[in-house]
């Protein structure tokens, strides 16, 4: 059997051993900052959170930053903090993980999908000037693979209809655009440390926020809605009231220590998913039928994902290359089955196959390549070598 045969139709596996498409990069560094913050008097809700705060917002450049649990916190808590209730409806796209239409949800808002520019893979503006009605309270634009969506246009459109603007930019923490940090523009922002995300805290969040207002409601919410210190504290220091319903999203120390020393290492993370991405691009330039990531006009993203589009003249449908790629050892990815393919927004909002003509044209395609800083060249030659021999035998 040929050398160049692809495992699924009988020849050798490239790898010995399994390549996910993403992972964390853990040194010597984060785990003695763990240790040093287990060894400290707080283990949660103490310093070493405030700090890793600080240092977000610093980043980000805002006043504030609030962490959490995991992205899906952030995005539940920016649905109460702005306000979202039972009649109101926000608008998202379809092409992102469920989280992001639960910030609506989660407070009895009812999320309204909006198509996405095929090319960019982001929400639409067009698509949601068309769905805007006297009952929308919200925009929730998603960073697609990092890639920014048209920022200047969802804030004029929030501008001309008093709307909240909330950033999913959980794929997109450490990139800029048009100069400006990705997640400093109102109203608020929301990053995911989880261990594929450019950085990690293991599970976490951070939502981030110029609203002094909003970021109150934020920490309120966060932990319990609790007042810890109303009239009476003085005096009874014990006493401490919840106004409303709240939840336990607050983020130990130890998590926090190891965001910290990931910051640290940020600069060198993006510069290794950049070598990648460039390998990539490169090699696969003159593929038919592989539709390569889009560039980002004035933006320098910090791209969480390395997402191709398998088409017709490939050879093979993504089914079959998806199935071809794990046959390898390296475990692709899709990014992500659309919201409105699933039963509980078919079942509750009424959605259905055939809605979202551009987010399903692009679906279809889809396919995450592997894509994190623990890579090494001979992980990336191999990603190469058996695209390239799929592509070949067909």
């Amino acid at each position: 059997m040929s050398e160049n045969c692809p495992a699924k139709y009988g020849g050798e596996p490239i790898r010995d051993s399994a390549l996910g498409y993403g992972g964390q990069s853990i040194t010597d560094h984060e785990k003695e900052a763990v240790l040093d913050a287990l060894e400290g008097d707080y283990i949660t809700r103490g310093p070493t959170v405030k700090r890793f705060e600080d240092r977000v917002a610093d980043l980000v450049g805002v006043e504030h930053a609030v962490a959490t649990t995991s992205g899906t916190a952030a995005l539940h808590l920016t649905g109460r903090a702005a306000g979202f209730g039972p009649g109101d409806e926000v608008i998202t796209t379809p092409l992102t993980f469920v989280s992001t239409a639960h910030a609506a949800t989660y407070t009895d808002a009812t999320p309204v999908l909006a198509d996405v520019d095929s090319h960019t893979r982001t929400l639409d503006p067009n698509a949601v000037r068309d769905v805007i009605t006297e009952d929308t309270a919200g925009l929730i634009p998603m960073h697609y693979a990092g890639h920014p969506p048209a920022v200047q246009e969802f804030l004029d459109i929030a501008d001309e209809h008093d709307l909240t603007v909330i950033w999913d930019a959980c794929h997109g923490f450490g990139g800029t655009h048009r100069s400006e940090p990705v997640g400093s523009r109102e109203d608020m922002a929301i990053f995911s440390f989880h261990p594929v995300k450019n950085i990690t805290t293991g599970e976490g969040g951070m939502v981030v926020t110029d609203d002094d207002d909003l970021a109150e409601r934020l920490r309120r919410f966060r932990s319990f809605d609790m007042d810890y210190d109303p009239p009476g504290h003085e005096d009874e220091p014990w006493y401490q009231v919840t106004e409303g319903e709240g939840y336990n999203y607050n983020v130990t120390d130890f998590q926090a220590a190891l965001g910290l020393s990931q910051l640290d290492r940020i600069d060198e993370f993006k510069a290794s998913r950049d070598e990648i991405i460039a390998s990539y691009d490169k090699a696969f330039a003159d593929i038919e039928g592989l539709r390569t990531p889009p560039d980002a006009p004035d933006s320098d993203p910090m791209y969480h994902l390395y997402a191709v589009e398998v088409r017709d003249e490939f050879g093979c449908d993504r089914k079959e290359f998806v199935n071809a790629m794990h046959e390898e050892n390296i475990y692709v990815q899709v990014h992500y089955v659309p919201l409105h393919f699933h039963p509980f927004f078919q079942d509750e909002f009424g959605y259905k196959r055939g809605d979202f003509p551009s987010a399903e044209a692009v679906y279809d395609g889809l396919v995450s390549l592997p894509l994190f800083p623990g890579m090494d060249d001979s992980d990336v030659a191999d990603v190469v070598r058996a695209v390239e021999r799929l592509h070949a035998f067909h």
